[in-house]
């Protein structure tokens, strides 16, 4: 049995697509806290694993360190996974065990297709996906009839008759409601992975299980996927046709957004794909991590913060770099929340991954449609952002000639925030000065912070995600050909903690803010005073466990409204609430 681990409670908050629901005069399906699936699934792996699992309402963070864990929880929508670690001792990989509601007959589902094909009609627009499930809901409901026993629907479709009115098992009711909106709505057999907030990407490499990156038990092989290369090529095309990015052996490759905002990137056929189609997603969580969440986790600490902080309100210029899954855009969203919430923001992204608080916020996507003539490319998006009139330009991620014309913009005044693949200072100005990015040296201080993260195993064993260093870029030196830069952060990987290079250390604190501020040098004490504050006030907040981004954004804008000398003595009085 796992310990530490909170049971599942019976009353839930309502969510956002339940109010939508009874706005509409829509019941929602109501599977109950442990329906019967749940019940006989519990007793049959029981038996397989010789143990009971524990029911809990979300896994503990605990279970990170944790050898063996054997744990069920629900996901929403009736669906429940199953986390554990198998009997069998050779097997490399964890289980992600998936729990659906029962499958009905699939008779019974063709003979639904059919009664809903004759009731739908053109005044059926839904505009957005949840009026479309709350469309199909009530629709499904006009065309059933709640029996006590179900009939053979074998017989009903050979006798070749139209059914406008299904009789369906009372008990079944819901079950077919989940599958029928599961498939036509939904994503199909991906549908239970998007629900749990707990995944980080969703893997298929071909036909064979589904595989996931748990945020934590890591990684883990699902008991969903699919049987053969027709079935998943079958539901690659449907699901390519549902997003709007149709896939075919002529364009076998795609990068879209799902309609939960995950970001997946397809490659269909063997011909491109020797194991067959696969398919990778990255889940965007819909409500940004926080700062102060980050700061607890020790993705990086409080000082650090209260320095982007600082530089965030100052326009400066920050690419944050690393390697995939490194959590450049996680720190890029938390960090975002810095800026001033009066700025106008400009964000331009491939797929919309950045969320802003910030009201005068203006989101840009490009536009792929295999056409050089009728696509728009970050290029013609961030030239065109040049001429709205940012406060802040965020770029989602720099690869290729747009890294020109975000430098550009930098030179005219522009602040630009951006991710950018590139492991060290050397890897980064590598790529920014050579094709097809070719930055000259000289520009290269228009860029004022370079920010570096890594995934790192901590000395605690576990996999994490750290800030590397944090380098303040000076400018081009004429005597070495080179980029002077000081590294004003840096991570001890031994004691994981953060070191600050100290007092003086700081260019951009003394030379640029300092001046900005019209400070002396021997008043330059205060910038860094003012830095300890900020570390202090977040602190403070990260203690209290003000976690959620809105709060969070709530606090900054408090401290920068009454000061943050003020803020940090009201909240340590205990006189502010969030």
């Amino acid at each position: 049995m796992a310990l530490g681990v909170p049971k599942l409670k019976l009353r839930r908050k309502s969510s956002p697509k339940k109010q939508l629901l009874e706005q509409l005069g829509i019941k929602e399906i109501d599977f109950g806290e442990r329906p019967a699936y749940l019940e006989e699934y519990m007793r049959k792996i029981s038996e397989e694993l010789g143990e009971t699992p524990e029911l809990v309402d979300k896994p503990s963070s605990e279970l990170k360190r944790a050898r063996k864990f054997n744990v069920v929880y629900p996901v929403g929508g009736g669906v429940f996974i199953h986390a554990y670690t198998p009997k069998d001792p050779l097997e490399a990989f964890n289980i992600y065990g998936v729990i659906e509601p029962p499958r009905p007959d699939a008779k019974l589902l063709r003979l639904i297709d059919e009664a809903l094909a004759i009731i739908i009609s053109e005044e059926h627009t839904p505009r957005s996906a949840e009026e479309k499930k709350a469309l199909l809901l009530t629709l499904i409901d006009e065309v059933i009839t709640p029996v006590d026993e179900g009939p053979d629907y074998g017989e009903l479709l050979e006798k070749g008759v139209t059914v406008t009115k299904v009789p369906v098992k009372r008990d079944e009711i819901d079950y077919l409601k989940y599958h029928v909106v599961r498939d036509k709505v939904g994503v199909g057999v991906l549908e239970p992975f998007l629900r749990d907030p707990y995944l980080e990407d969703i893997t298929c490499n071909g036909a064979g299980p589904i595989y996931v990156v748990h945020k934590i038990f890591g990684n883990m092989k699902s008991t969903a996927g699919f049987k053969t290369h027709d079935e998943l090529d079958d539901f690659i095309v449907k699901l390519g046709e549902k997003i709007g990015k149709p896939i075919s052996h002529a364009r076998p490759v795609i990068d879209a957004t799902l309609p939960d905002g995950s970001r997946i990137n397809i490659v269909y056929g063997k011909d491109v794909s020797l194991f067959g189609s696969n398919f990778t997603i990255r889940r965007v969580a819909k409500i940004p991590i926080s700062v102060t969440q980050l700061i607890n986790w020790g993705t990086f600490d409080e000082k650090i913060a209260a320095y982007m902080w600082m530089m965030l309100r100052e326009g400066m210029s920050v690419f944050i770099c690393g390697e995939t899954a490194s959590g450049k855009t996680t720190s890029l969203n938390a960090i975002a929340a810095f800026i001033k919430p009066t700025a106008k923001i400009v964000t331009i992204e491939d797929t919309a991954e950045v969320v802003l608080p910030h009201p005068n916020w203006t989101r840009e996507l490009t536009r792929d449609t295999g056409r050089p003539e009728t696509s728009v490319t970050m290029f013609d998006l961030l030239r065109a952002a040049l001429r709205q009139r940012p406060n802040y330009i965020i770029v989602g991620e720099i690869r290729g000639a747009e890294g020109n014309i975000a430098f550009q913009a930098m030179q005219t005044g522009h602040p630009v925030m951006a991710t950018f693949h590139a492991a060290d200072l050397t890897r980064l100005i590598q790529r920014l000065t050579n094709p097809p990015i070719s930055v000259p040296k000289t520009n290269m201080d228009s860029l004022n912070i370079a920010w570096f993260q890594s995934a790192v195993y901590t000395k605690t064993g576990l996999l994490a995600r750290r800030v590397i260093a944090i380098n303040e870029i000076i400018g081009y030196d004429p005597a070495s050909d080179g980029i002077a830069a000081i590294p004003v952060f840096t991570w001890d990987p031994v004691e994981d903690r953060f070191i600050f290079a100290g007092k003086g250390a700081s260019y951009l604190l003394e030379e640029k803010i300092g001046t900005m501020r019209g400070l002396t040098k021997r008043e330059m004490k205060i910038i860094y005073d003012e830095l300890e504050m900020r570390a202090a006030y977040l602190r403070e907040l990260v203690n209290r466990k003000i976690f959620e981004y809105p709060k969070v954004f709530k606090a900054i804008v408090y401290a920068d409204r009454v000061g943050i000398e003020t803020a940090l003595k009201r909240i340590r009085q205990g006189q502010l609430d969030f």
